[in-house]
């Protein structure tokens, strides 16, 4: 039997924490990487039998790697705080973990959201369904730190699936999910504009009515109702907010409150380099916060 760690990020996520490490009950140990929660996030795990470590911000990926680095087995998997294993991925993973398993290769696992109290069905491209490793060996993979949102292992062999639903059960409110997607909406385009993508008016359009279209018709959101249609909606409007914010930072320099002094006439408004400069030093010393998971 192979002995395997459950890593956990937490901030502020004492309604969930319990839940989830108590559904890691497969793992031999279960580590939270907490980077500062205010609230009793890290008493509850504690109290759940999980071990609590200290970590600053790091960023998705890495912080998932300083996880992987705290854990006292080299198998390891990681789960989100509003994540929950379900009993049949429980039994696959026990599994896999009492047979030979190659330490190059990762396991991946068929996660599903909630949306407004159902399950949904899993909207990624069956070959991303592929690549999304949770279990892994510490020696030979690692979270890739370039990506920024939306990230992956990199295994140097095989993406075996696991049987089971991993729950992704947050239960937030309609407003809830939309503000998490303009969230996600912010980092993922300067993770495009860094990949030299260009928002012109077609690929907006294109890639809004695309994403209604796949997830609505081709994921079949449609069985699930009117839940379906919104959601449906709401990731086409992320592509809209994602793709506008990178035309956004590609072609306006900076959000603009008075108008220019040339069509105003007024010269007791605040210079437009002026506020640029306020603006900009106020976001040089904003200081940085980890981002919400949705």
């Amino acid at each position: 039997m192979q002995r395997a760690s459950a890593i956990i990020l937490t901030h502020n996520e004492e309604a969930l924490i319990e839940r989830c490490v108590k559904s890691a009950r497969f793992a031999d140990e279960v580590v939270v990487i907490d980077c500062g929660s205010e609230d009793q996030t890290c008493a509850l795990a504690e109290r759940a039998g999980a071990k609590v470590i200290y970590q600053d911000w790091l960023g998705w990926s890495a912080q998932r790697n300083r996880g992987a680095e705290a854990a006292a087995n080299d198998w390891v998997m990681v789960i989100e705080a509003d994540e929950v294993i379900s009993a049949e991925l429980e039994a696959s993973l026990l599994r896999v973990l009492s047979a030979p398993m190659d330490p190059r290769d990762g396991y991946t696992v068929d996660r599903r959201g909630d949306f407004l109290g159902v399950l949904l069905p899993n909207e990624t491209r069956r070959l991303k369904q592929r690549t999304f490793v949770r279990l892994y060996n510490r020696r030979h993979s690692r979270y890739d730190i370039e990506q920024l949102v939306h990230e992956e292992v990199r295994v140097p062999g095989r993406m075996i699936p696991l049987d089971g639903v991993l729950l992704h059960w947050r239960g937030q409110t309609f407003g809830e999910i939309a503000s998490v997607f303009n969230r996600y909406a912010t980092t993922e385009a300067e993770m495009l504009d860094r990949a030299g993508v260009r928002a012109t008016p077609g690929r907006i359009l294109g890639r809004t009515i695309a994403r209604f279209l796949w997830v609505y018709v081709w994921r079949g959101a449609f069985r699930v109702g009117v839940r379906g249609l919104l959601y449906a909606l709401l990731k086409a409007n992320s592509e809209t907010l994602q793709y506008g914010k990178l035309w956004e930072r590609q072609h306006v320099t900076r959000a603009t409150i008075h108008p220019p002094l040339g069509l105003t006439g007024r010269a007791d408004l605040p210079a437009e380099g002026a506020m640029a400069a306020t603006q900009a030093a106020g976001e040089a010393t904003a200081a940085p916060v980890r981002p919400l998971r949705g």
